[in-house]
């Protein structure tokens, strides 16, 4: 009984944390460094002239559904299909980590598709507040795919029996 108190309430928590962090830097920082006081001059500058950041979301920003998606499936480079691939894979953890840290009986498809929207719209806004990178509508709908197969995942494999196994 101990091995699964200590798995629920402490390795499961830390994991998640690190997923978290890790998600985090690749989405906002792409696999540099973290500059806090950098993010804070953006948000400064961004918060000063918020033109800016409309601007910047008009020009810059896809809010047409599916559109980079076939651009990205028409013009296959390695970036293109580590942007698909990544963006999917990226949020597979989530869908996986949900059940497992809030406890799944109170996690759904539905509730994991919601959560998955959240989390991926806040890293979207994120990247436009701080000038680190588009919005893109595409983003969300792959992320949110990603979180879906993690979930289809946890409830189709035993990852749950297994890893609360005394």
């Amino acid at each position: 009984m101990k091995k699964v108190i200590i798995k629920q309430d402490i390795i499961i928590p830390a994991l998640f944390a690190i997923y978290v962090f890790l998600l985090t830097k690749v989405i906002l920082f792409k696999f540099g460094h973290i500059d806090i006081t950098f993010l804070l001059d953006q948000l400064q500058s961004n918060l000063q002239n918020p033109a800016s950041m409309k601007d910047r979301l008009l020009l810059f920003g896809n809010y047409i559904p599916f559109n980079e998606i076939v651009n990205n499936v028409q013009n296959r480079t390695s970036h293109n299909v580590i942007n698909l691939l990544g963006n999917i894979a990226l949020f597979i953890p989530l869908g996986i980590f949900l059940p497992l840290v809030i406890g799944k009986e109170y996690m759904s498809l539905k509730s994991v598709c919601c959560i998955s929207i959240l989390v991926s719209l806040c890293f979207e806004v994120s990247q436009v507040v701080f000038s680190i990178g588009t919005f893109d509508v595409d983003d969300l709908l792959l992320n949110t795919f990603g979180g879906m197969l993690g979930y289809f995942f946890f409830k189709s494999t035993s990852i749950e029996k297994s890893f609360f196994r005394i």
